[in-house]
């Protein structure tokens, strides 16, 4: 019964609806139009994530049941859910990914134990009705337009980002905070930017909610997203690690994310807090390993539980105390927050080739000297 009201779930996201591709947005929304080309929303489908299509070949070369957030435009979302069709390179729906048609469709989200499942009410033949925050929104030949409360609190963002179980029950992914609320997503992942919705800037709109949807892939974000501090005890250093995120430090299983820490005396490091790994350091190092019903490491959709599970809740703290007894006067203390969109071992375990991918993204750093 469980997946009969899924199924009919998902009708009513994929039901038949006269589509605008995001391309043609370009006409008058410009800069959103450029920014949603460089974002993940629009590079979500499998034709040009390769770590999500190299996982979906990997778990399930038949059904694409991430297709629901991945490939949310395509009219037949449910069979390619089922397995009954695969995945179409032709289609402009799903290369579209996540479209700018998509989410401003969305004008309700149903909250649902395994997920979520985002709904629109256009009715076949009608011009669409664009859901956005905005006060008195412009109507336009293409589009109506219509203000939405889920826009303004970021609820919008819970049909896809909040949470997800797999086939055994388990949940691999939550987006939400420590209370189970969320967060303000859009404020944080869509920055106000100088200039107006749409190229002619009616009614004299002088900013706009960036479309790039900042995220790991963001140095900027990657900066903003953890704070640290270093202070000097008597047998050693102490790390305060401040998670300044709205949600967990890690929300998608694949990322690595650690502090490295080092001492240098006149310009030679004499100290690290890892010498190869820096899971050798298991207090400032976050990530998570799934592991399946005989206790063995395990992708998501065979997790029953966490064989590691390394995290930090939204807006917490933790300290790390380092004994370190030979330290001098004039020592030199650096510690470095760095981020994987992959973890280096996964990456090469599926292959991975594109380069922007694998590289390590550096975020706050601080430096002490001892007295």
């Amino acid at each position: 019964m469980k997946w009969i009201v899924s199924l009919l779930l998902l009708w009513a996201v994929s039901a038949n609806a006269q589509y605008l591709d995001s391309e043609s947005c370009n006409e008058c929304h410009e800069k959103i139009y450029a920014e949603h080309t460089v974002s993940m929303h629009h590079k979500s489908s499998i034709f040009k994530d390769e770590v999500h299509r190299k996982v979906k070949e990997k778990v399930n070369k038949e059904k694409y049941s991430c297709a629901l957030c991945h490939m949310p435009a395509t009219k037949n979302l449910s069979s390619m859910i089922r397995g009954m069709e695969q995945p179409d390179p032709k289609s402009v729906r799903q290369k579209d990914g996540v479209s700018c048609f998509y989410c401003h469709q969305i004008n309700r989200v149903y909250h649902g134990t395994t997920y979520n499942i985002n709904f629109y009410s256009y009715k076949n033949g009608e011009k669409p009705t664009f859901m956005a925050d905005l006060n008195n929104p412009d109507s336009s030949d293409k589009h109506d337009s219509k203000k939405n409360k889920i826009y303004q609190n970021s609820e919008v963002c819970m049909g896809c980002h909040s949470h997800k179980q797999n086939a055994l029950e388990f949940e691999v992914c939550n987006t939400q905070d420590a209370q189970g609320a969320t967060s303000d997503c859009i404020g944080c992942h869509m920055p106000k930017e100088a200039g107006g919705a749409e190229k002619y800037n009616k009614r004299g709109r002088d900013t706009y909610a960036s479309h790039q949807f900042l995220g790991i892939h963001s140095p900027e974000m990657v900066k903003r997203a953890v704070e640290l501090k270093l202070s000097h005890s008597t047998n050693g250093l102490n790390l305060e690690i401040i998670n300044k995120m709205g949600h967990r430090i890690i929300t998608q299983p694949m990322r690595l994310k650690f502090v490295k820490t080092i001492v240098k005396r006149k310009g030679a490091v004499i100290w690290s807090n890892f010498a190869k790994s820096p899971l050798e350091d298991k207090e400032a190092t976050f990530i998570i390993v799934f592991k399946d019903k005989e206790g063995k490491k395990t992708m998501p959709n065979r997790a029953v539980g966490y064989k590691i599970n390394r995290n930090l809740q939204a807006m917490q703290s933790k300290t790390v105390h380092y004994e370190i007894e030979d330290l001098k006067s004039g020592d030199l203390v650096e510690a470095t927050w760095i981020s994987y969109i992959i973890n280096p071992k996964i990456a090469q375990k599926l292959k991975i080739t594109d380069v922007s991918l694998l590289k390590e993204y550096k975020g706050s750093s601080i430096t002490l000297r001892i007295e």
